[in-house]
């Protein structure tokens, strides 16, 4: 599979999903949908030219969608922490005010 087809797809699909699942727009609705249909057709794509390389040829391109996969997942780890340890402390403030006030029971 052709690495270049497939981590446009992969990408083109998240922000669609993304954008699908919190935007509340009709236009956005539309522009997801979109981009997930791009995102089928740059899998398509990829498979098709796949099947014209050697095995050589995909090992290393299946090797170089490893990595960028590697790179996303931990991308997206090290943004949750980060960001976690940025506003924990805010974040148990707010459930304590609403618990003060009868809000919220919220247990953890």
């Amino acid at each position: 599979m052709c690495p270049i087809c497939w981590i446009s797809g992969f990408i083109a699909a998240l922000l669609g999903g993304s954008m699908l699942a919190i935007v509340n727009h009709p236009i956005s609705w539309i522009i997801s949908f979109v981009l997930i249909l791009y995102a089928g057709y740059k899998f398509y794509e990829s498979k098709k030219r796949g099947l014209k390389m050697n095995d050589e040829t995909k090992a290393r391109n299946r090797k170089t969608i490893f990595r960028f996969i590697q790179g996303v997942v931990l991308g997206s780890f090290l943004t949750a922490a980060v960001f976690y340890s940025l506003t924990y402390k805010e974040h148990e403030r707010m459930h304590d005010l609403l618990e003060k006030h009868g809000i919220e029971k919220h247990e953890h």
